[in-house]
């Protein structure tokens, strides 16, 4: 389907399985990070989670995004975290991302949940 075809009743049951199993499906992403020079992988995140980051104060959703989302490396590794000396789950994030990566990555987290982009407006 294209931006000008009309979604009908029929085309949404004829496509409800295929519906169905994608939401069942988390899709991830890889983003190149400068700072590291290398590749993370993130995951769609629930929209649980993104409430969730929603709702914290500045700066600490973006970690819990991170935190939550990246898949690899695995952020929450207990072996990480000593290694980088955190006293809290979240310390990572700022330890191995630059300032300005932490809300890149959170909001390329809530693009692919499809909070972001999902929907455009036909103009005539």
């Amino acid at each position: 389907m294209n931006k000008r075809t009309k979604l009908t009743l029929e085309e949404l049951l004829r496509r409800k399985e295929q519906m169905l199993q994608a939401k069942k499906t988390k899709r991830t992403q890889d983003l190149y990070i400068k700072s590291l020079d290398a590749v993370i992988t993130i995951e769609e995140p629930t929209g649980e989670l993104c409430r969730d980051a929603n709702d914290m104060d500045a700066g600490e959703g973006d970690k819990y995004m991170c935190l939550e989302s990246v898949r690899e490396p695995n952020l929450k590794s207990r072996e990480l975290q000593e290694a980088f000396g955190c006293n809290e789950p979240m310390d990572i994030v700022e330890k191995i991302f630059l300032p300005g990566e932490i809300p890149q990555i959170a909001i390329a987290c809530m693009k692919l949940a499809g909070y972001m982009g999902g929907v455009d407006e036909i103009k005539n």
